[in-house]
């Protein structure tokens, strides 16, 4: 009997099984691999999708504003600090003064860890007149330091949109003067509505119980 077929066929088997047993091998190494990237992967679209914006943030919007400086910024990039919103305008001689002035209270009540995790934000609603060199001479004049205070000029449909979600109603009277609401709003660091001062007589006392749960 010629056995040399018999052998050679043994062999081939031999090494096609110890050719499957390492594909198995390195097929584990693979899988294991593989879902090694996937927790990764799945671990970086649950951080991606819990950097978005909430469904009440009003950091979905996708306007763009001019700050002090022409420079142009979206909303969202005050996201991560708690924000405290009123929507003036710097020609204003009664209610607006009042309210800066009041931010300004609110402002000096906090602590220097506190004020380091919050920011005042004033938009605009005349923006003809408010442009960004307006706005820095504002800013200047009150001295609204660049670390703790934001001003915003917009376009006007950007200012009715915002309005809107901030529940704040403005209207031009005249060439030069506005009514509108004396509404200052406190919003989270995702940039929900946390709590609103609606008029000019409230006591700033809740508004600064807010910021400092919201900062702690």
């Amino acid at each position: 009997m010629n056995i040399r077929p018999l052998v050679i066929a043994i062999l081939a088997m031999a090494i096609m099984f110890g050719a499957c047993s390492g594909n198995d091998g390195e097929r584990e190494q693979q899988s294991k691999k593989q879902m090694a990237a996937g927790d990764h992967t799945a671990h970086a679209q649950m951080k991606m999708a819990s950097e978005e914006p909430t469904d009440e943030s009003i950091y979905n919007v996708s306007s763009i504003w001019l700050n002090r400086y022409g420079q142009k910024v979206k909303l969202g990039s005050l996201r991560g600090k708690v924000q405290v919103v009123a929507m003036v305008y710097t020609h204003c001689e009664f209610a607006c003064p009042r309210i800066l002035a009041d931010m300004k209270r609110i402002r000096d009540r906090l602590s220097e860890e506190e004020l380091k995790a919050t920011n005042f934000v004033i938009v605009s609603i005349d923006p003809e007149r408010d442009i960004p060199e307006r706005l820095r001479n504002f800013a200047s004049e009150n001295e609204l330091s660049d670390t703790n205070w934001t001003l915003l000029n917009g376009g006007q449909g950007d200012i009715l949109e915002l309005a809107a979600l901030l529940g704040v109603k403005y209207k031009k009277i005249s060439e030069t003067d506005f009514t509108h609401s004396n509404i200052i709003t406190v919003l989270n660091k995702e940039g929900e509505v946390a709590h609103q001062r609606k008029k000019l007589d409230d006591d700033p006392t809740p508004i600064v119980k807010n910021i400092k749960v919201l900062t702690s």
